[in-house]
């Protein structure tokens, strides 16, 4: 997820299905998104987020990341990565 075999600008759409929750560098894994997609391309994720902050000691644990708790981001993390890597028009819809 952190290096995406593509060349820039190449990609109409991507969706991703309670995968980025799993990478360990979230802002590596959606600035590769980002540079793979042409301009006007969008980005669909399903993923888990928390609505609470999730002690560091839980995080850690392996049946969290297994469970996609462990590296859920809050929304407002999320929001501000994707911000940071170019993306705009950002919706998130928590459900």
């Amino acid at each position: 997820m952190e290096h995406i075999p593509l060349p820039d600008s190449t990609v109409d759409v991507i969706i991703s299905n309670c995968v980025i929750n799993l990478s360990e560098d979230k802002e590596k894994t959606l600035s590769e998104a980002f540079g793979v997609l042409k301009p006007g391309g969008r980005l669909a994720i399903a993923d888990i987020v928390s609505i609470k902050p999730i002690p560091e000691h839980i995080r850690k644990r392996a049946e969290m990341w297994c469970g996609c708790l462990g590296g859920a981001l809050g929304i407002e993390e999320y929001r501000s990565i994707l911000e940071k890597v170019g993306f705009k028009n950002i919706e998130i819809k928590p459900t």
